[in-house]
């Protein structure tokens, strides 16, 4: 064997030896800059040993997770949000809810819009596996209790009720009921959740793609915008105060501006924006490696 060649076995091993976690964390249509994470994983050559997740991060992490490749999400991002038929964001797509809400005194449901379910039967289809078990990497996902006012972690058993309550985003989305507890999205109480997973792995990276303050701060904003900010406003300051003491190995955050919580039709633009974070994860988590 060469030096070359043994350099290369040295490496392999090396890299082959860290355990690797990462965090998937909340921020409606701007989780789409996950994909790019994941991107960066897959061309380094390297998985987790084990996933976390919040809101979004959730159903990324449980595509991601089942063994799903960046490219294969992008293709389904792409048939959700360019439908040659019925979508299941269609209500979102057809039409500017903020603006809706602003304009009209909508009669409020008793929990929220939106019951979630079409979308709960989209992931079912298109992930094949219902279980945490049936995973290929081990995932934790974050739901908060409405009563208890407390975070809950799911790793085992049903997999789609869990996801679904991730991401249930109060007053929108109608909150899941699982074993006798109310639950609402996960964001709540833990934005970026890579405080479950630090103890289980060498380097934990964790993605945060909460808003960046807007471009144009000038004008008054909607009724709806207004409330979707101050929640993200509130997960700014839960990250915040927590990375003050515990942080991850490498913390990514890419500067994405102007998207709100539902413009998912702005792939594009939120790919552009997150595409120096991806090189910035690939160059810290290749020096991490190496």
């Amino acid at each position: 064997m060469n030096n070359r060649q043994t350099n290369f076995t040295n490496l392999k091993s090396k890299v082959d030896s860290k355990s690797i976690g990462i965090a998937f964390g909340a921020g409606g249509a701007r989780g789409i800059a996950h994909l790019l994470m994941i991107e960066a994983l897959d061309e380094l050559g390297v998985k987790p040993s084990i996933i976390s997740g919040s809101s979004i991060g959730a159903v990324v992490g449980a595509f991601y997770a089942a063994g799903f490749t960046a490219k294969e999400m992008k293709e389904i991002l792409d048939q959700l949000i360019n439908p040659k038929s019925d979508s299941v964001f269609d209500f979102l797509l057809k039409s500017d809810i903020v603006k809706m809400f602003t304009m009209f005194d909508p009669q409020f449901i008793r929990s929220g819009f939106i019951k979630g379910e079409k979308f709960q039967n989209y992931m079912k289809s298109h992930l094949q596996v219902s279980r945490f078990e049936e995973l290929k990497i081990p995932l934790k996902i974050v739901a908060t209790d409405y009563w208890k006012k407390e975070a809950v972690v799911f790793e085992k058993g049903d997999l789609i009720q869990p996801i679904k309550a991730s991401y249930s985003l109060p007053g929108l989305f109608t909150p899941v009921k699982i074993k006798n507890r109310i639950l609402i999205d996960g964001g709540a109480v833990n934005p970026l959740p890579f405080d479950l997973i630090m103890d289980k792995c060498d380097i934990t990276i964790a993605i945060d793609v909460t808003a960046f303050k807007a471009q144009n701060e000038s004008e008054i904003p909607p009724t709806f915008d207004s409330v979707f900010t101050t929640y993200q406003t509130m997960q700014n300051s839960i990250i915040k105060e927590r990375l003050k003491f515990l942080r991850p190995d490498i913390y990514i955050r890419p500067e994405i501006f102007d998207v709100r919580v539902f413009d998912f039709v702005k792939a594009d633009l939120i790919f552009k924006q997150a595409q120096p974070a991806k090189e910035d994860l690939k160059r810290q988590l290749d020096k991490l490696l190496v």
